[in-house]
């Protein structure tokens, strides 16, 4: 009677011990985050600061991660060349947007939506109003692994302006960007391109081409505040050694950038280009 009942006891426990072991879940470790989730903050910019010395953002470089954002700015450049009695003012009201296809894809363009120039020699004087240049493009990341990001970026340079009579422009520009962010307050960024452009329509020509390089940082010792450094150089007909700084703030979704150039070397005339952006980030 006994060994029945020990029998019986041992079977009930069995079953008990399958029955709690089929009811534990199943549990996977979490996917790890991919750097450019992990970095994105809505509202403060990233990257390199986009003011040039080219059409629209050409030859400004480009962020690594993907956003979807929409945005407004104006850009303004001074050359004052007392020396050769020559001095030009020019200011570009922009239109910017991206939108994020998925994690990894980005589109974006860029309209100079105001284009105004005023230009003075010791004889002639001229003003100039027009519709400006617009640039479209895509970025795609080809490597994420959690602080480094790496993509590749290309844009077309659209013939939209009026501001060469009789003739438009029409371009391209390739090139890769880089980030690392080896902590949450320091990025790294970098970018490497070449592009190409010229004139059609009855006038000349004008085939410009060039490569350029850029390197710099942002120091985000706050979640709303950063500051941006860059040292581009670019080589071609136009070629200069450029450093740029820019204050990036966040309210809420709000970004707003502030920032200056200036080249120290090259045959690059400028005295000074500055620009303020604001765009909102979804």
């Amino acid at each position: 009677m006994r060994a029945l009942w020990l029998a019986a006891w041992l079977t009930a426990s069995l079953a008990a011990a399958q029955e709690a072991q089929l009811e534990v879940p199943v549990t996977t470790a979490p996917a790890e985050e991919t750097g450019c989730a992990r970095w994105r903050d809505r509202g403060l910019g990233e990257g390199p600061v986009a003011i040039g010395y080219a059409e629209a953002d050409v030859a400004t470089g480009r962020r690594a991660c993907p956003r979807t954002e929409f945005g407004v700015g104006v850009r303004f450049g001074a050359i004052i060349d007392t020396p050769d009695f020559y001095g030009s003012l020019a200011v570009n009201g922009l239109v910017f947007g991206s939108y994020a296809l998925r994690d990894t894809t980005e589109l974006f363009a860029t309209l100079e939506a105001v284009n105004y120039n005023f230009a003075q020699n010791a004889v002639i004087t001229s003003t100039q109003l027009t519709l400006g240049n617009l640039t479209a493009g895509a970025t795609q990341v080809l490597f994420d692994e959690g602080t480094f990001v790496g993509s590749v970026t290309a844009r077309v340079l659209l013939p939209t302006s009026f501001e060469i009579p009789g003739a438009r422009l029409l371009g391209g520009e390739l090139g890769a960007s880089a980030s690392w962010r080896p902590q949450r307050w320091l990025e790294v960024h970098g970018y490497l391109g070449g592009d190409l452009s010229g004139a059609i329509g009855r006038g000349p020509g004008l085939p410009r081409g060039g490569a350029m390089l850029l390197v710099g940082a942002q120091l985000s010792p706050f979640d709303w505040g950063a500051l941006v450094v860059d040292f581009s150089g670019r080589l071609g007909p136009l070629n200069y050694l450029a450093p740029t700084a820019a204050l990036r703030f966040k309210i809420a979704q709000l970004g707003i950038e502030l920032g200056a150039t200036l080249p120290i070397a090259g045959t690059d005339r400028h005295d000074i280009i500055a620009g303020a952006r604001v765009n909102w980030r979804f």
